[in-house]
Parts: structure tokens; sequence; C-alpha cells
């Protein structure tokens, strides 16, 4: 009976063992992953940042853009102008 009980005893001692460095293994992962998920969640972070300075720039790109296309209307405008008076000068008669 004494040795039943003994043997118990160190099954459970052994149980009890395995458990804590099962316990300890899982602390490690989740350590692990906790560090894990930090870091992805800083690098959200920064791509959100990037994101949004990305926007911006592209809001101003357009911007200059329309405002280089507003330019090419005005020349386009002033050299139909130019072109206007030029034939306007050749076809005038000239003087002897």
């Amino acid at each position: 009976m004494m040795q039943i009980k003994k043997l118990q005893e160190n099954q459970m001692k052994l149980k009890i063992k395995d458990k804590i460095i099962l316990d300890k293994k899982h602390q490690n992962i989740i350590a692990a992953l906790t560090q894990k998920i930090e870091k992805l969640e800083t690098d959200n972070k920064e791509m959100a940042n990037i994101e949004k300075q990305h926007k911006y720039m592209n809001g101003e790109l357009h911007k200059e853009i329309a405002k280089l296309n507003k330019k090419i209307e005005e020349l386009k405008k002033e050299n139909t102008i130019f072109k206007e008076h030029l034939q306007a000068e050749m076809l005038k008669p000239k003087k002897s």
C-alpha cells in the first residue's frame, strides 16, 4: 500500500513537473507572440502615416498638374492670338 502511494506521488510529481515545463513554454510562446503583435501594430501605424503622406502629396501633385494645365491653355490661347496677328500682318498689302 505504501509503495503504491509512493508510486502515485512520484507520478504526480512528474505530471506537475511536466505541467510547469509546458506552462513555461506557453509563456515563452505568448511573450514572443505579444512582441510580434506589438511590432506589427507599430508597422501598421507607420504604414498608415506613410499612406497619409502619400495622399497629401498626391493631392499636391494634382493641384500642380491643374495649375500647369491652366498655364498650357493660356499659352495655347496666346499662341493662337499671335498666329492670327501674324496672318493678318502677312495679308496686309505691302507698302512700296
